[in-house]
C-alpha cells in the first residue's frame, strides 16, 4: 500500500529567497540534456 503524502514544508526568510532565485535561473546545459534524455525515454513505439 502506498504511503500518504507528507505535508509540503513551509519556506521562510533566506530559504524562500534561495528557492525563488533558483527557480528564476535559466536551465543549465546539463539540465537541458537531462530533460531531453527523460523525454526520449517516454516515447513508446508500437509496431505490428
Amino acid at each position: 500500500m502506498a504511503k500518504p503524502i507528507a505535508k509540503t514544508p513551509v519556506f521562510e526568510c533566506e530559504d524562500a529567497i534561495a528557492v525563488l532565485k533558483e527557480m528564476q535561473e535559466a536551465p543549465t546545459q546539463e539540465d537541458k540534456e537531462f530533460a531531453k534524455e527523460i523525454r526520449n525515454q517516454r516515447i513508446i513505439l508500437f509496431s505490428r
